[in-house]
């Protein structure tokens, strides 16, 4: 768990610098279009390091904590960096796209996009590695990735200070990556589409029950 708690203690690092950092920090270092468009590409790398809040930094270090640890030894360290800082970058130029309302001002800042990915990498890596996210009991990597898969998406159009874009971006790339260094591809695409059906399935009847 080297790189997972290397990167942890870069977060909490900067964190608790950004405290005490000037008033327009976040807006210098967070991503924005704007900010990118005015030549600080730095701020695809920065922003992932930026939190709102403790909350913010708690929630993002426990889910990197657990999908960390189940994830970093099954793959090569510069796979796992690789698919964090691509799905973090990924989640950034989301804020691209025209239909999600976003406006060239708004500051995005956080990890999740970088962790989402490494959800999408461990569902076809590892898919049948337990992990505790996103319950507190462990399930397959596959099984969390579909769940957070349908949870995401069904919020990308939602107004909201969570940024369901960037994960659902940031999940779409880890994914993809999960399926070139996997094996059995079909095979596990086939199983995660099935359990995405099986699951809208579960909800169906719960809603008609209710």
């Amino acid at each position: 768990m080297k790189l997972t708690l290397l990167l942890i203690i870069i977060n909490v690092l900067v964190f608790f610098y950004s405290l005490n950092a000037p008033e327009n920090f976040f807006v210098s270092y967070g991503f924005s279009v704007s900010n990118f468009l005015s030549g600080k590409y730095y701020v695809l790398i920065t922003s992932m390091f930026l939190h709102a809040g403790v909350f913010h930094l708690a929630n993002n270090m426990i889910a990197l904590f657990f999908l960390g640890s189940s994830i970093e030894s099954k793959v090569k360290w510069w796979q796992y960096l690789l698919v964090y800082f691509l799905a973090g970058i990924l989640g950034c130029l989301s804020m691209f796209i025209p239909i999600f309302g976003y406006s060239s001002t708004d500051i995005a800042v956080g990890a999740s996009a970088a962790i989402s990915g490494l959800i999408g990498l461990g569902a076809f890596v590892s898919p049948g590695k337990l992990t505790f996210f996103p319950f507190i009991i462990p399930v397959p990597f596959l099984v969390a990735g579909a769940i957070y898969f349908l949870s995401t998406a069904s919020l990308l159009f939602v107004q909201s200070n969570m940024a369901y874009p960037a994960h659902f971006a940031g999940l779409l790339g880890g994914a993809v990556f999960g399926l070139i260094w996997g094996e059995n591809r079909l095979k596990r695409m086939i199983l995660f589409i099935l359990i995405c059906l099986l699951i809208l399935a579960l909800l169906y009847i719960l809603r008609m029950i209710i």
